[in-house]
């Protein structure tokens, strides 16, 4: 090889890696520009996970209270230990008839996870374990208390039915909302206590109420783990 060729060799030879470098720098900065803004896609997510989770604390709270205070109702009158005394310091705005004839209902803010799922942003998430437990408590626990919540109503509704099927006179005096009428209250419990239809709709509708609490529980350990999770994930990606 002469010296013209081989400088021309040498000279296309390093302009060619030169290139090269360059192009595969560029590459390597696009990949970091793009790591870094699902970096911070992913943080966003966490952060707004979070915040729902927080934002649902008193509901959680209140909603675990009420299911308790229900089911102590209708345990009581299962024991025939449910006394008129009892009966008048259930809370002022509520019918003392809530714990026999509904069913409480469990309905937390999901907005910010039903918009990850719908964009296909949750699956920015890169940890499994994480995932996982969000879907636990987002999903599987969340429904599986709903679920039971609608297994109960139904069972509120037949007795609500079978006050109105054979008790219409009573029925018709609006007892749900006129507790204020000691004697009408008091003929309707009568009612209650004295049919074992009723009663045993009653049996039924507590095995569900207790479910339900477990399941809240369930809930309620998950949820607290995810949000230690989450604060973890934010802390270890700052």
């Amino acid at each position: 090889m002469n010296n013209t060729v081989r400088k021309y060799f040498i000279k296309y030879t390093l302009e060619f890696i030169v290139i090269v470098l360059g192009i595969s720098f560029s590459f390597l900065v696009q990949n970091i520009r793009e790591e870094t803004e699902l970096d911070s896609n992913r943080q966003l997510i966490f952060k707004s996970l979070l915040s729902e989770l927080e934002s649902n604390e008193s509901y959680i709270t209140s909603r675990k209270k009420a299911f308790v205070r229900e089911m102590d109702y209708v345990s009581k009158f299962l024991k025939d230990s449910l006394t008129k005394n009892k009966i008048k310091k259930y809370p002022e705005n509520l019918s003392p008839l809530n714990p026999f004839l509904s069913a409480g209902t469990f309905n937390p803010s999901t907005s910010i996870y039903n918009s990850l799922i719908n964009d296909g942003s949750f699956n920015l998430i890169k940890s499994s374990t994480l995932k996982s437990l969000i879907d636990e408590v987002y999903n599987i626990n969340y429904k599986a208390i709903q679920h039971i919540a609608q297994l109960e109503l139904e069972v509120a509704n037949e007795a609500d039915r079978f006050f109105a099927i054979n008790y219409s006179k009573t029925y018709s005096k609006n007892f749900w909302f006129n507790m204020s009428d000691e004697k009408l209250t008091n003929s309707v419990f009568e009612i209650m206590e004295n049919n074992y239809r009723f009663r045993a709709l009653m049996v039924q509708k507590i095995s569900y109420m207790e479910v339900k609490i477990i399941s809240m529980s369930k809930y309620i350990e998950k949820r607290n783990l995810l949000i230690k999770l989450l604060k973890n994930h934010i802390t270890d990606e700052n």
